[in-house]
């Protein structure tokens, strides 16, 4: 009986610590989608200066617009709003019949249902991450020639 309390007790921990790294993935998507939101109101501001204060645009004043652009691009893929699995299970209308499980044999299910949001979590927030640092680079770029046409 002991035995049997003790892997309740372990499985009560994995799962807790699993939900938690699935609550610190949706968290970091909020501050990526923070940043990048900055970054766009920067861009936005940045290319409304630079058209107000060039008399005539002419075709290489227009490459830091294009990149700018690009740059936009991509961050607005970063904003796009992608599904996440919270982990978070309906034990109502489930298909995998939670609430006739017995304890340990839900938490092994829990357990299984927040690793896999968790790894398709990752994911997805590793991709919105690789597309921030591109356009951060795109941005710098076009930012150090908007400073040549200037």
């Amino acid at each position: 009986m002991i035995e049997h309390e003790d892997k309740v007790k372990s499985l009560e921990i994995l799962v807790n610590a699993t939900r938690g790294k699935v609550d610190y993935l949706l968290n970091a998507d909020n501050a990526l989608d923070a940043k990048a939101g900055v970054v766009i109101a920067l861009e936005i501001g940045i290319i409304t200066f630079y058209i107000q204060n060039t008399h005539i645009l002419f075709c290489f004043s227009l490459i830091p617009l294009i990149f700018f652009a690009l740059s936009f691009y991509l961050l607005c893929k970063v904003l796009n709003v992608k599904t996440y699995n919270t982990g978070v299970v309906d034990f109502y209308n489930d298909p995998k019949n939670y609430r006739t499980m017995k304890s340990e044999a839900l938490l092994e299910q829990l357990l299984s249902d927040y690793q896999n949001a968790f790894d398709k979590n990752s994911k997805n927030l590793e991709d919105k991450n690789n597309d921030y640092k591109r356009a951060l680079k795109i941005f710098l770029v076009g930012f150090i020639l908007l400073t040549f046409f200037i």
